[in-house]
């Protein structure tokens, strides 16, 4: 063997024990390191300054494609913490966050579709787990009473092991269920009114889906209105006059047409057919700007992409439709962050 090479392995194997007598010398303090780092990675929460409303789009996705969380909105207001929405991966997404599960304030719900509220019972019981210590309120239209009654019967094992586990005193049951907070769907009422805030929820646009709701939040002279799921809707703009942020669905119907079109002489009809029908409840991007225009909204958000924006020939189709918007206009990610100063 090549002298060289001979010293090279030496060398090599050298290093390779030097390493495991450090790390067997210090193994103890190696370890407290990551645990510590761990521990602290975990105690970690933003601060938000009280004069500001930050909102997050925690998950911007839809049930098209599973490469990003479905609906899901943080914001949070006056030491407040809201979530409007809460679909598939949202709880694993604000955990990853590090959003502050545990001192959530409310949850707000915009319809029943599964991709809007498939996460409720594991938010509910994961922010009790984490350690909330105070009412969880839950807020929703017509058939909210329904689904949560069912969460009650889905959780109640689950939440018996964890109190029979670590205790009553260290799982208080009583935090464990959210609290009803049902409304009918009538336009414009206002469904929170606390602490300087204002949540208002008006009627959208998403037939045959109803009910279906969008919401305002006012806080200190700021407004940010969320669509929900809606084909175009005069409604949600006339709410969204003058407002600091619209968060409002998208889906880019000159793509999806020409994808329908090709999954037919595929033979793919059930797709088709699926891809053809959602065309007609959600809202496309050159509609969505010639309001937000004429409402005269400060910035505008697009989420719920259908598809998703995640390469250049698609982003261009988005870019080439919202061009047009007189504000600052984002096709937002999972986890982006918006603050209204």
């Amino acid at each position: 063997m090549n002298k060289n090479i001979k010293y090279l392995l030496f060398g090599i194997l050298s290093l390779i024990v030097l390493c495991l007598a450090i790390f067997n010398f210090f193994q103890i303090n190696i370890y407290n390191y990551f645990i510590n780092s761990t521990i602290e990675k975990s105690l970690y929460t933003q601060e938000f300054n009280k004069e500001e409303i930050v909102v997050f789009t925690i998950g911007t996705g839809s049930p098209v494609s599973a490469q990003r969380a479905n609906s899901g909105i943080g914001i949070f207001v006056n030491e407040k913490f809201f979530i409007f929405d809460v679909g598939d991966g949202i709880v694993k997404k604000a955990e990853n966050m590090n959003l502050p599960l545990a001192e959530l304030d409310g949850i707000f719900l915009t319809h029943y579709h599964s991709d809007h509220f498939i996460d409720l019972p594991y938010l509910i019981n994961r922010s009790w787990i984490l350690g909330r210590d105070h009412d969880l309120n839950v807020y929703g239209p017509t058939g909210l009473e329904e689904i949560m009654n069912s969460n009650t019967s889905f959780l109640k094992l689950e939440n018996q092991y964890r109190v029979d586990h670590h205790g009553s005193e260290i799982m208080d049951i009583k935090y464990a269920y959210g609290r009803i907070n049902e409304f009918a769907e009538k336009n414009n009422q206002i469904v929170y009114n606390k602490d300087k805030i204002k949540i208002t929820a008006f009627k959208v646009d998403h037939s045959p889906v109803s009910p279906a709701v969008g919401y305002m939040i006012e806080y200190d002279g700021k407004k940010i209105v969320i669509s929900g799921d809606t084909k175009i809707n005069e409604n949600v703009f006339k709410m969204a006059e003058n407002a600091d942020l619209l968060i409002h669905e998208v889906i880019l119907n000159s793509l999806l047409k020409r994808t329908a079109t090709i999954l037919d002489q595929k033979l793919l009809t059930r797709n088709s057919h699926i891809l053809t029908d959602i065309q007609d409840y959600h809202t496309p991007p050159n509609e969505i700007v010639k309001l937000a225009n004429k409402a005269n909204v400060k910035t505008l958000v697009l989420t719920h992409l259908v598809p998703y924006p995640d390469n250049l020939i698609i982003k261009s189709l988005y870019k080439k439709e919202i061009k047009g918007f007189d504000g600052k206009v984002y096709l937002a990610n999972d986890g982006d962050k918006f603050i209204i100063k």
